[in-house]
């Protein structure tokens, strides 16, 4: 028995270092690590590297490794993912990064030619591993790369983490936390490389071998993964599985009808509608009933809002189309979309000249037959009663919430058209910033709510609404006066700031021009005018007064209209996703609850401004991985399925500990399609199902068993426990 443990013991350590190789050793001075800042302490003990970062120490903070003195570079050649074990030794969750870095030519440490990274959350006390997934970066396949996608798979250079692997100049181990109000201490050890690297696939040798490179399913051509499909036979067999799955899974347990805390407490006073409740320190929703309510939800829940992808100009990069007829109408469209990417001035820029298919649509046609739209409704929240969900975010198809069984939902005020925007706005993100000064923007949201989305007024399982999505409130707190500023004479907003500065300066323009350094000969030419002020320091004070009137009159109105025409529905504003501590200040005073988009690997420490405390719904996070078809990973990139799901729980987990968050909605019920969404190009695997309509196991997983502990762990964890 000693010899046969000795020999199994000699074979298990053959396979592992057959799989990982070590990259450098700590011990033997392999590497050198850099403080990022002076205050940052970094120390070597044995073969452990102690990161200690004081709070609010700088942007970024942590170290930068390099190779040992003689050589240049890293050798990651011969692995898939770059891995670090890391001990969090905090009392609280804390993050932390990994970049792998390719540097231009040149000596400007700081001039990155090719970057790969990843994040990881971990509890107090917790040891895991970070992983970077990493592909490779090929120039000589540029020439003739596919188009419309923000990432390109392995192979292809275009887009974040792909490297060249052989001349990694850099690993950069860092956080950049701004709500850390304590030091943050972590240990790292055992830089290795891990999963043997597969060759690159033979088509990339050539244009004329690559393409097509979409199969009859959607899928990437050139890769394998862990349920690919490859036979329609198998997509009948995996909703016979998935079936038998759900009968034997019907629902997490100890939950009300409305997915509230059923053995939580209750509270009288709250019952009858929806409302906010703070208990024993912490944010809740209250339901219906009077129960306890942490919304864990889903967004886009849409059979085609992400996964249409756009054919026309790119038709060699399919294998097979089903025909353009009659009986496939369902599948193609021609509808407009906003142009950000590929398509921007594409064929003149028409609204209906690019020809669209929705693959997840045919998968299901598939696999459902020609009822698939209906099984997708029903089947939608039968897997989110399984899997833990209870809250349908944002972007949810209709026919769901106008189905007798769905769950609750926070969902978007649909305007029937895009409403005027301030002109003179500068664009960051989607749009420009509403006019409501115009009376059409409050008009939209009544005429919504009195017709298309009438039906959420009286569903006892609306929770309330959102308004707009990442608006461009600016950076700074003259952001939208200055505009309203340089938008011409007919723009409401416009009017509206010329009679504001009328009434304080009492028709007196010189009293006006006195303060502003300006020259305006009456209100009229200041009306006519479009130019900012030579010195616009001195008009700031104005300027800020205005954007705050701005601001004031946005969250009033949207408020007053959902008061007025939803009575006892609740308004969570327009989902920020900047940090604009004034403004998101004065959005409280009209808000039941708010909502903030956070793509970040942990929110335990993410607060409100100081003095503002009310429930927060995060209306976006994800994890993604360039490991399953789409080369996209998101915004927090993973290294594979197993690694999303980790990253899954720790996110909810953490939202939990954080006190002020009553829930947090995932992006995206499906993956997008691997040849990007024609908006804007956005490629990314970050679903709960993938295109074909299956779920990915260790998401699932994953849902099912943070939710199962989420009241509990909401009260037994976080500050002051």
């Amino acid at each position: 028995m000693k010899f046969s443990s000795c020999a199994a013991a000699l074979l298990l350590a053959a396979g592992l270092a057959a799989a990982d190789r070590q990259l450098f050793s700590i011990a033997r001075g392999g590497a050198v690590f850099a403080p990022f800042n002076k205050t940052d302490k970094v120390k070597v003990t044995g073969d452990r590297l102690a990161l200690e970062l004081p709070p609010k120490g700088g942007r970024w903070q942590g170290t930068i490794v390099t190779p040992k003195k003689g050589e240049k570079y890293f050798d990651l050649s011969q692995g898939a993912i770059l891995a670090v074990d890391v001990r969090n030794n905090n009392k609280y969750p804390m993050q932390l990064r990994m970049e792998i870095v390719n540097l231009k030519e040149g000596k400007n440490s700081n001039a990155f030619a090719h970057i790969a990274y990843s994040s990881i959350a971990l509890l107090p006390g917790e040891k895991a591993p970070l992983r970077v997934r990493y592909g490779r970066a090929v120039k000589e396949s540029s020439a003739w790369a596919p188009e419309g996608m923000q990432r390109l798979p392995d192979g292809f250079v275009k887009g974040d983490h792909k490297i060249v692997p052989d001349r990694v100049a850099q690993l950069r181990i860092w956080t950049s936390n701004p709500d850390a109000d304590r030091p943050m201490r972590f240990e790292l050890s055992n830089f290795r490389v891990e999963e043997p690297v597969k060759p690159l696939p033979e088509a990339l040798r050539s244009k004329e071998a690559f393409y097509p490179f979409i199969d009859r399913f959607g899928q990437y051509k050139h890769a394998d993964w862990p349920g690919k499909v490859t036979d329609v036979a198998q997509l009948g067999e995996r909703k016979l599985a998935e079936d038998r799955e759900l009968a034997a899974n019907p629902a997490v347990p100890g939950r009300n009808r409305f997915g509230g805390w059923a053995d939580g407490p209750t509270f009288g006073e709250k019952k009858g509608g929806w409302g906010t409740v703070k208990y024993k320190g912490k944010w809740f929703l209250t339901d219906p009933e009077g129960k306890l309510f942490w919304s864990l939800g889903m967004n886009t829940t849409h059979d085609k809002a992400d996964s249409v992808t756009a054919i026309t100009f790119r038709e060699n990069y399919f294998e097979e189309l089903p025909e353009n007829s009659a009986e496939n109408a369902d599948f193609y469209t021609k509808e407009r979309f906003p142009r950000f990417g590929f398509y921007k001035g594409k064929g003149g820029n028409q609204d209906t000249n690019i020809l669209q298919f929705h693959f997840y649509c045919y998968n299901m046609f598939r696999k459902y037959g020609k009822e698939y739209h209906k099984e997708f409704v029903t089947r939608s929240q039968r897997r989110f009663s399984s899997w833990g969900f209870n809250t349908n975010g944002n972007w949810v198809h209709p026919d769901i919430l106008k189905t007798e069984f769905h769950h609750p939902y926070i969902t978007a005020v649909e305007f029937a058209k895009f409403y005027d925007v301030i002109e003179g706005c500068r664009q960051i993100g989607w749009q420009k910033f509403p006019d409501v000064f115009n009376p059409e923007f409050a008009a939209g949201i009544k005429e919504a709510l009195q017709t298309r989305q009438k039906y959420t007024v009286d569903d006892p399982f609306c929770i309330g609404y959102f308004i707009d999505n990442e608006l461009s409130w600016g950076k700074t707190d003259t952001f939208l006066a200055e505009g309203a500023l340089r938008s011409p004479a007919s723009q409401p907003a416009k009017i509206a700031m010329t009679e504001y500065y009328r009434n304080k300066y009492g028709n007196d323009i010189a009293a006006l021009n006195k303060v502003w350094g300006t020259g305006y000969a009456d209100f009229g030419a200041f009306l006519n005018s479009t130019a900012m002020p030579a010195e616009p320091e001195k008009a700031r004070a104005d300027l800020e007064e205005f954007n705050d009137v701005i601001v004031n009159r946005y969250f009033r109105t949207c408020k007053e209209v959902i008061n007025r025409e939803a009575p006892g529905k609740l308004y969570f504003g327009c989902r920020f996703n900047d940090r604009n501590e004034k403004v998101i200040a004065t959005s409280a005073k009209y808000l039941d609850g708010c909502s903030f988009n956070l793509y970040r690997p942990e929110i335990s420490a993410w607060r409100l401004p100081a003095g503002v405390d009310m429930p927060v719904i995060v209306g976006e996070w994800h994890y993604g991985t360039a490991a399953n078809g789409p080369a996209h990973p998101g915004l927090q990139p993973a290294a594979n399925q197993a690694e999303r799901a980790r990253g899954f729980d720790r996110y909810v987990r953490s939202a939990l500990w954080n006190p002020q968050i009553a829930g947090v909605h995932y992006f995206k019920y499906t993956d997008q399609m691997a040849t990007g969404r024609p908006a804007d190009d956005e490629n990314i695997q970050c679903g709960f199902v993938d295109v074909t309509d299956t779920p990915y196991r260790e998401m699932v997983d994953a849902a099912r068993k943070v939710s199962a502990d989420m009241y509990r762990y909401r009260l037994a964890e976080g500050p002051g426990k």
